[in-house]
């Protein structure tokens, strides 16, 4: 499924080493930013990819199914309170439909 590849991708690009901003940060001063943030990340990215790995593929068809049929229907609601907030206006302020 094409959701898949996009996470990997998406965290492939998260865990690439990142280049220098500029000439005047030197080397040591990079080094030190990602040995600080190098333990917090790879805790969360653990987390998650031990979560990917634990969820069947037949989990994520129905996930996708699921996540269509909330979407539908939360614009069908939405579409609803749009109309009925319309007519509530007219009716309110006593033009005729």
């Amino acid at each position: 499924m094409a959701g898949g590849s996009k996470v990997r991708e998406w965290m492939r690009r998260r865990m690439a080493p990142r280049k220098a901003a500029g000439s005047g940060s030197s080397g040591s001063e990079a080094a030190s930013t990602s040995a600080q943030s190098s333990p917090r990340r790879k805790l969360r990215t653990g987390a998650f990819s031990s979560a990917l790995r634990w969820r069947k593929p037949r989990g994520n068809v129905l996930a996708a199914l699921f996540q269509r049929a909330a979407y539908h229907l939360l614009w069908l609601v939405e579409s609803v309170v749009v109309v009925a907030r319309l007519c509530f206006f007219f009716v309110r302020f006593g033009f005729r439909l």
